[in-house]
């Protein structure tokens, strides 16, 4: 029989045994030349043998290469022609000569024959359509990875984004940006190559507020989607236009206000305005402006949206040995070549997190080229297949546009699809560099980017209907006339561009 005390030496005996035992493995650690384990009661840190810093760099092997190309709006299979069409196949070999390919599929791939859904396109927009054999095709000729975060990918509804999906799974291409809820939508997507694994997180910045991808709450399900990173635009304005859009709002302030504050506000004199010092802020006609030193656009990053898809980054970089960040993103500066003023920040952001890579696409032409940190930024990737062959074209289109149609041919009823998608081009796409683009090549070494190499591509301008948007290696004239304009965006951003044999070189020491 024991007592208290015996109870009592038995515990310290215990005690004074793992201390013991903990100071012999300190010891035996030490010797060994390993730091020592953290005493009992301490918080946890990170294994110093796996720190996770090193989780971040890149780790895919030397002499891999990233062929990007921008928007795909490919509606059927185009590989056959590669047989006949010399500047199409020396394109081709390009994209299929890189260790991985990236494009954006601004499409819905179904077949319309048995398809279930319906048309769910943005107002005064195409909702665009692919066969399922596209899918395919692009494999055939190289794809690898596909950005699906843009406007269009819910054309066609759920019913058309899970119909894509399928079709692209089915094909072997890595697709991300779109899914069933907004962390399916937010998370990369891997790639396995024999140089290492690849990753791709896609995000949209121009969409419809439908369009975005939402995550359970409470009782209220998730909602299927793309991966919006939300904006809020603001119209710079310096103090005169300020003064002035102060006084028109006191002119016009009594219709501006609800049907309750008109009647609590009557028989009130108009606010004067337009007074003393202007405004920081005021919104007009729904457009937010702030007030500036000069004429311009500012965009604000929604913070959740931003710290989510850091996030996505950052566990889509752990996961993988390069990390290809993308955005479709419409917003620019005043002028269509200035990259909204958000776009370098959140590059920049991207690439601390984690990313590799960051190519953007959306605004249907070149943009400016920057490399942050020894990591390429392509903030305008153009188009790459661009088809007007676009069947069928859903009624709401037809109606909305009727008086356009009636304008031009006389008699609407004979309006086909391709009359209707003509004219709405002819609106907004009449420009010859809507159809010049670039295959961009950037191979990486010891962990850095080695080498971009830039080839000039000529969509075909002005051709018939089955040979336009097409791409195909550029003239020497062509290529010349697109390179420089490159140079001439680029520049801004500290990047050199040489030209060597028709193709853009930007190389590192």
């Amino acid at each position: 029989m024991t007592g208290p005390g015996d109870d009592r030496v038995a515990h310290g005996v215990r005690r004074l045994l793992a201390l013991g035992v903990a100071l012999a493995l300190a010891l035996e650690a030490a010797a060994a030349g390993e730091p020592p384990a953290a005493p009992p009661g301490t918080p946890r840190s990170f294994d110093p043998r796996r720190p996770p810093e090193r989780e971040l760099e890149m780790s895919i092997a030397d002499g891999f290469t990233l062929a990007a190309v921008g928007d795909c709006i490919i509606s059927r299979p185009l590989s056959q022609l590669l047989k006949r069409d010399a500047a199409f196949a020396a394109v081709a070999a390009i994209v299929k000569g890189a260790d991985a390919t990236f494009g954006n599929f601004e499409n819905v791939a179904f077949d319309v024959r048995g398809f279930k859904g319906s048309p769910h396109g943005a107002r005064e927009d195409w909702a665009l359509v692919a066969a399922p054999e596209v899918a395919r095709d692009l494999k055939t000729m190289g794809f690898d990875l596909l950005a699906r975060a843009n406007n269009h990918a819910m054309d066609w509804g759920v019913e058309g984004m899970r119909e894509t999906a399928r079709w692209l799974d089915e094909a072997g291409l890595v697709h991300a940006g779109a899914g069933e809820n907004r962390a399916e939508a937010r998370a990369a997507r891997y790639l396995e190559t024999e140089s290492g694994r690849v990753g791709l997180v896609s995000m949209v910045s121009s969409f419809t507020e439908l369009l975005q991808a939402l995550p359970p709450h409470g009782q209220a399900p998730g909602r299927p989607g793309v991966n919006a990173l939300r904006t809020t635009r603001y119209t710079v304005v310096p103090p005169e236009m300020m003064r002035t859009l102060a006084s028109l709002r006191g002119t016009l302030e009594a219709s501006l206000r609800s049907c309750n504050e008109f009647d609590a506000e009557r028989g009130k004199a108009p606010s004067a305005g337009g007074a003393g010092a202007p405004p920081a802020e005021l919104t007009l006609f729904d457009t937010r402006f702030r007030l500036g030193e000069r004429l311009g656009y500012h965009y604000e990053i929604d913070p959740v949206d931003l710290a989510e898809n850091l996030q996505a980054i950052r566990l889509g970089k752990q996961h993988s040995d390069f990390l290809i960040a993308t955005i479709h993103a419409h917003e620019s500066g005043l002028s269509c070549d200035e990259p909204g003023d958000f776009l370098p920040a959140l590059a920049h952001a991207a690439l601390d997190a984690g990313a590799d890579a960051f190519l953007g696409h959306g605004i249907h032409r070149l943009g400016p080229i920057e490399v942050y940190k020894g990591k390429p930024i392509f903030y305008g990737l153009g188009n790459f297949f661009w088809s007007d062959i676009q069947e069928p074209i859903p009624a709401d289109l037809h109606e909305r546009y009727r008086d356009l149609v009636a304008s031009a041919l006389g008699d609407p009823s004979k309006a086909t699809d391709a009359d209707l998608s003509a004219l709405l081009n002819a609106a907004e796409f009449d420009d010859e560099v809507v159809f010049q683009t670039i295959v961009a090549v950037s191979r990486f070494q010891g962990g850095r980017l080695a080498e971009i190499r830039l080839h000039p591509v000529d969509l075909g301008y002005g051709r018939r209907l089955t040979e336009s948007g097409v791409p195909r290696l550029a003239s020497p004239r062509a290529a010349r006339a697109i390179l420089e304009r490159l140079q001439r965006l680029s520049s801004p951003f500290g990047t050199t561009i040489g030209i060597e044999q028709n193709v853009g070189v930007i190389r590192f020491r």
